[in-house]
């Protein structure tokens, strides 16, 4: 689905990602770790193209989802925007109604009547296990609801658009554990129809949740084969991420 050919993304002369050769499975959970400054938001943040407008910002090389390459010159960003979908770390929710929050996005980029709107944001919100929650309050302002309802209310907004990937910037770093797991659960509901990557600063929790696990290391990713605490001679998580 999603595949880096000899990819390199730099600012001026500092190289983020270098020469970065990999693919990505379609419909599966890809956890991405690293340390701090190693990249891990640079590598989202290129699957959609946010990175366009920074000063020194360049890049070599090929990035292709569904086998055509979002930097061709000719290619529609904001088409690409509606096909790859953004979570960030802090929920991003604007102030108005819960309903209106849903269908942002659809009013901008598809072609849906507006009579449709209703049982679309219904659908999306039920996907997002937010339904029961909100149903009676679709009229209120977004920034009503807690942190937890708010993240599960932009992955809704994110969803009624119709994307073939999910791309998540720990998404859950700024949640308490109950709403955690929540969404945990739910994005592992998620990728029978979604391609997933996950930015995760937890080796437990990308384990638990991915079906395969990158560490990013020196601007490249390499596999981590198999859970740290399960390996017969048994790494620390700072022994995979600094040494050869």
């Amino acid at each position: 689905m999603i595949q880096f050919k000899n990819f390199t993304a730099a600012f001026g002369e500092r190289e983020v990602l270098k020469s970065m050769t990999c693919n990505l499975t379609g419909n599966s959970i890809t956890a991405i770790i690293g340390v701090s400054g190693s990249g891990k938001t640079t590598l989202l943040r290129v699957l959609c193209r946010m990175n366009d407008r920074i000063e020194n910002f360049h890049i070599k090389g090929n990035i292709l989802i569904g086998g055509k390459d979002i930097f061709r010159p000719d290619n529609n960003v904001y088409s690409l925007r509606r096909k790859v979908g953004m979570i960030f770390q802090k929920p991003c929710v604007f102030p108005i109604s819960i309903f209106d929050n849903v269908v942002f996005g659809v009013r901008e980029v598809t072609k849906i009547p507006k009579k449709d709107y209703p049982d679309l944001a219904e659908k999306v919100l039920r996907e997002v296990f937010l339904w029961e929650e909100v149903k009676d309050r679709l009229n209120e302002k977004a920034t009503t609801l807690s942190q937890g309802q708010q993240q599960r209310l932009t992955l809704a907004r994110t969803l009624a658009v119709g994307p073939d990937v999910l791309l998540m910037d720990e998404p859950t770093s700024s949640l308490d554990p109950e709403s955690t797991a929540a969404i945990e659960k739910l994005v592992i509901s998620l990728k029978n129809r979604h391609t997933i990557l996950w930015v995760t600063h937890q080796h437990d929790q990308a384990h638990s949740i991915a079906d395969r696990v990158l560490v990013l290391k020196e601007g490249q990713v390499v596999d981590l084969p198999a859970p740290i605490e399960r390996q017969e001679n048994p790494s620390s998580l700072e022994d995979v991420l600094y040494n050869s």
